[in-house]
């Protein structure tokens, strides 16, 4: 089940969020409302539904489209290798973070945006903010949006947990390579009597995740999400602005910022419990390879990769041929769902080009005839004639600059004059086209 969840304010470093829950009757009204809007938005592939990869039970290793994912359970000796005590590690001159976050403290249903020092790769996508939030999961969007624990996240264990008991913390570090979270004997707010759980979440700078479980004294199948999300795993989407007339006839347009769930990997809730490990190896992507040659090159057991260069110029990138990642909307403006060629730019030879008035010699030697005296005077000439002609235009803009000025003033002072009227009628304050509003919704495949 997905419920919806709002922040009070934008997604940063260092932000402090508080998110909400609406209650379970609203989700009927959410999921219509979504395919009312999806009547109307060209999302993904027609051909192409959200892909929800499970680990095979029968195997504690499956390779998925994006990481190989192998869940170790239960075993001590694996949990032993896994588990950081963080209480040590946190000690570590070399490793920044904190054993209490004031705003995770004593909370429910808060979260805190934190900088991480190395980029993390997150399905291709180099990150290095992110959200830990109290529900036992991060969320790390790059928009805020009313589906917080909806997609963008990664969660060891996502539940309705608080950390009102005063042995209940949340902490974390990061040693520049990896990032480590440590939910301690947090409590599920509607099962106080389920017991503490304590696990925690591993991040590398190579894009692998850990999850690695001390305390589950539950079934995590039997974890209720009456009340807030239940999840295990991973997930990604992308976010699309959409155009939409207002009217059939005419021009004026609103711009609508949808968030599209491509993938996710569900971890089986019943494999997770005490000394429980599940490791998510991060395996290549197109994203990750930063120039043309090697873009098109490459060989990927579920990608084939092309270079996508952007309508406006910007510089390209490696893109899988569906276009699914956070880069969508460059791919599609870009028309890189066509055939793409494979012969790259030369860079030497784009900046020979932007440049068509330089003229290099053709050899050492080369002959190159300097201007006359009869030359220069007709160029000194022309030169006085442009400074005297540009000297004229300036003269005159100031004037009617200040006549404008004198204007606006005596408008401003006379509310009641033909000038006054006209000036209240067209203030700056009447040009902003109410057109201009973004407003979020998310499509989520439930």
């Amino acid at each position: 089940m997905l419920l919806r969840l709002f922040l009070n304010i934008a997604l940063a470093a260092g932000t402090l969020i508080e998110y909400d829950v609406s209650p379970a009757s609203d989700i009927q009204h959410l999921r219509q409302k979504r395919e009312d809007n999806a009547r109307w938005l060209p999302t993904i592939p027609p051909d192409y539904e959200v892909e929800d990869e499970e680990n095979d039970p029968k195997s504690s290793t499956t390779e998925h489209t994006y990481y190989n994912m192998t869940i170790l359970t239960p075993d001590p000796e694996a949990f032993s290798k896994y588990w950081i005590n963080m209480t040590e590690w946190l000690k570590n001159s070399s490793v920044v973070g904190q054993s209490k976050h004031d705003h995770l403290d004593n909370a429910y249903r808060k979260a805190a945006g934190i900088k991480m020092r190395f980029d993390f790769p997150f399905y291709g996508h180099k990150l290095n903010n992110m959200t830990i939030a109290t529900g036992g999961f991060c969320y790390v969007g790059e928009q805020t949006h009313s589906w917080l624990a909806a997609t963008q996240y990664i969660a060891p264990l996502m539940a309705n947990f608080d950390t009102n008991s005063s042995d209940s913390t949340i902490m974390f570090g990061d040693d520049g390579k990896k990032m480590v979270i440590q939910w301690t004997n947090v409590r599920l707010r509607d099962d106080l009597n389920a017991g503490p759980f304590t696990f925690q979440l591993a991040l590398f700078d190579t894009g692998d995740i850990w999850f690695v479980y001390k305390d589950v004294p539950i079934p995590a199948s039997n974890i209720s999400d009456a009340n807030h999300p239940c999840k295990i795993g991973v997930s990604d989407a992308y976010l699309f602005t959409h155009k939409i007339k207002l009217f059939e006839e005419g021009n004026q347009a609103q711009s609508k910022r949808v968030i599209h769930e491509y993938h996710r990997i569900t971890v089986p809730a019943d494999r997770v419990v005490s000394n429980a490990v599940v490791v998510l190896k991060a395996l290549p992507t197109c994203l990750q390879y930063t120039d043309c040659q090697a873009c098109n090159n490459v060989t990927l057991n579920y990608f084939t990769c092309s270079w996508c260069k952007p309508k406006d110029n910007s510089p390209g990138f490696c893109s899988d041929h569906d276009g699914l990642h956070r880069r969508r909307q460059d791919w599609v403006e870009g028309n890189c769902m066509r055939e793409q060629s494979d012969t790259c730019e030369d860079p030497a030879d784009t900046s020979t080009a932007t440049n068509p008035t330089t003229k290099a010699a053709n050899h050492p030697d080369a002959v190159i005839s300097l201007p006359t005296d009869e030359k220069t005077k007709a160029a000194k000439s022309e030169t006085a004639k442009k400074g005297s002609s540009f000297l004229t235009i300036f003269i005159v803009l100031a004037i009617l600059a200040v006549a404008a000025g004198i204007w606006v003033y005596y408008a401003f002072t006379n509310p009641y004059s033909k000038s006054g009227q006209i000036l209240i009628k067209y203030r700056p304050s009447k040009w902003r086209s109410p057109a201009s509003q973004v407003r979020y919704s998310a499509s989520v495949h439930m």
